[in-house]
């Protein structure tokens, strides 16, 4: 089986986008909150950095504050670079906790799309895919000369918000993105579904959950030249990263469409009388 080889600079984009993604998530957990800047405020006025005692009077002896000065000054300075050093060590396992705190429920809820995915696999994905995908189906037609591609085309021919139109499809991708992620891979030919799955963990656990919407771009321009429609990178990339689950939506929509078969309840498809396009 042949399929055209994208010339498209998307992926690198897409990636690009993912590392930035990554560096902003970083900066976020590092950066110092209200609470940590209390906190050091407490612990410098402990150590006397910040004094709230009253001004010295004039019946203090100046010799006497001179001495007691130049005694402190060694045990301040000690004392600040300990604060320092402290402060320090304190960092990395507060980057962790902050990053533990964020991953938890993720990683919950990626373990709940996989425990779904196993029954969404069986009723579903592989069924429709047993009898072939559609880049199977698309070589079929090459070789008995009857391909209809989509010529000209930019887009698919569902719209880009017109996820309102398939209630399920929508409904599947708001509650469990990478489920349907999967199916629509692997019924198009563009990714085995447990192969998706993978990858998208990988990449939410990675990019603490901000990643896999680099890896929706990167499989739309695959899904793309499966389907013979054109890039278009105004839609393809900006579209996608600002609305991942539009993107989503209307990509699953699409290989419904041209499979044949819609939707019917949430493990349930029914085929449709026209064939796929």
């Amino acid at each position: 089986m042949s399929v055209r080889q994208s010339t498209s600079m998307l992926p690198a984009m897409g990636v690009l986008a993912g590392l930035l993604l990554l560096g902003f998530a970083g900066v976020m957990v590092v950066s110092p909150t209200a609470q940590d800047a209390a906190r050091r405020l407490q612990v410098a006025e402990h150590f006397g950095y910040i004094t709230t005692s009253r001004p010295p009077s004039s019946f203090d002896s100046s010799d006497s504050s001179s001495s007691s000065d130049l005694s402190l000054e060694p045990s301040k300075s000690s004392e600040s670079g300990s604060l320092d050093s402290s402060d320090m060590l304190q960092l990395f396992p507060k980057a962790l906790t902050a990053i533990g705190s964020s991953m938890g429920p993720l990683t919950t809820w990626l373990i709940l799309q996989c425990f779904f995915g196993l029954l969404y696999n069986k009723m579903v994905a592989a069924p429709i895919k047993a009898t072939g995908t559609y880049a199977d189906r698309k070589y079929s037609d090459e070789r008995s000369n009857d391909s209809r591609e989509g010529q000209g085309q930019t887009d698919f021919q569902n719209g880009f918000f017109e996820c309102y139109k398939d209630k399920w499809v929508c409904l599947e991708v708001l509650c469990c993105p990478m489920v349907r992620m999967a199916h629509t891979n692997a019924v198009s030919g563009a990714c085995d579904f447990w192969s998706t799955v993978a990858c998208y963990c990988c990449c939410s656990w990675v990019t603490i959950g901000l990643g896999p919407w680099c890896l929706v771009l990167f499989w739309r321009v695959q899904l793309k030249n499966i389907m013979k429609v054109e890039d278009n990178a105004g839609l393809d990339f900006f579209g996608t990263l600002l609305c991942p689950m539009l993107s989503l939506c209307q990509m699953s929509t699409a290989v419904d469409s041209a499979m044949g078969y819609q939707m019917t309840g949430c493990c349930e498809y029914m085929e449709n009388q026209q064939q796929y396009e």
